[in-house]
């Protein structure tokens, strides 16, 4: 299972479900890396490239072995952080 530094959170300031997933890792204490595709456009490319959507929040998973899994959707994100890290 990756550690909280395999994840990074695509995302833009004002999208309110981008602040849900934000407010929940807040609450879950969680210090995951942001990264704010309107100020990043080659983070912007490397969503859509790699993710292959323009969608976001987006948590980036980093499995460490390879592979990397794009999870879309806000209550998908903080259910996933909630079952893998949340005490």
């Amino acid at each position: 299972m990756p550690d909280l530094n395999d994840l990074s959170l695509y995302h833009k300031a004002y999208c309110p479900f981008c602040r849900k997933v934000r407010e929940a890792m807040k609450t879950m204490n969680l210090d995951i890396a942001l990264v704010d595709v309107d100020d990043d456009r080659s983070a912007y490319q490397t969503l859509v490239q790699e993710g292959g959507r323009s969608m976001v929040p987006c948590l980036r998973i980093d499995h460490g072995n390879g592979k990397v899994e794009w999870m879309y959707e806000s209550d998908d994100i903080i259910h996933y952080l909630r079952k893998n890290f949340a005490s």
